[in-house]
């Protein structure tokens, strides 16, 4: 399938000692649910609690985080860059423009979307996975001119990096069983 020359994966993203850092820091912050759009929260669409990484926090811990991760993903995303023959219509990569922390429990989900709207502008998206021991929560892609769909639940500490343009609309499907732990952001 052609959707998937696009998404790219990058097995050991982050270690796995950091990986088992980062799920314990998980279990410690403070979650909001999370929006669509612009403040809107809906259930039957996004079910899914977030949590905001910033760099300019008091929490020396959040900053941490946020500055690691947001080196880690954007070496990844120009790395993207660089192997799609992106970067004579574009430049590197040097920041993230959002960066969160998202906490999936049982029966939460969110249905297919696409990143890039009318009032968020990002170029590419990505996912990085925390930990596999739970059930369902299956990412997946679907191809919009044949229905065709792609579903990836990959191992900790990969991450994957796609275009966050209308042909790549994707959904995470229900939890069945335990949490799923994920890293989300966006590069303008």
């Amino acid at each position: 399938m052609l959707l998937k020359n696009y998404i790219a994966e990058f097995p050991h993203a982050i270690s796995y000692e950091n990986v088992s850092v980062l799920v314990r820091y998980a279990n410690t912050v403070e979650y909001k649910k999370a929006q669509i759009g612009l403040g809107v929260v809906n259930d039957k669409v996004r079910n899914v609690s977030t949590f905001n990484f910033t760099a300019n926090e008091k929490s020396l811990t959040r900053c941490h985080w946020a500055n690691y991760l947001n080196y880690k993903i954007t070496q990844c995303m120009n790395i993207y860059l660089e192997k799609q023959n992106l970067l004579k219509h574009t430049s590197h990569i040097g920041s993230l423009n959002q960066l969160d922390l998202l906490k999936y429990e049982k029966d939460n989900h969110y249905d297919y979307h696409v990143d890039s709207i009318f009032f968020t502008q990002r170029t590419l998206s990505s996912i990085l996975f925390l930990n596999n021991d739970y059930e369902g929560g299956e990412l997946s892609f679907k191809n919009t001119f044949n229905d065709d769909e792609i579903s990836i639940k990959p191992t900790p500490g990969t991450l994957l990096v796609w275009p966050s343009n209308i042909l790549f609309p994707h959904a995470v499907k229900p939890v069945k069983k335990g949490i799923r732990y994920t890293i989300v952001a966006w590069a303008a």
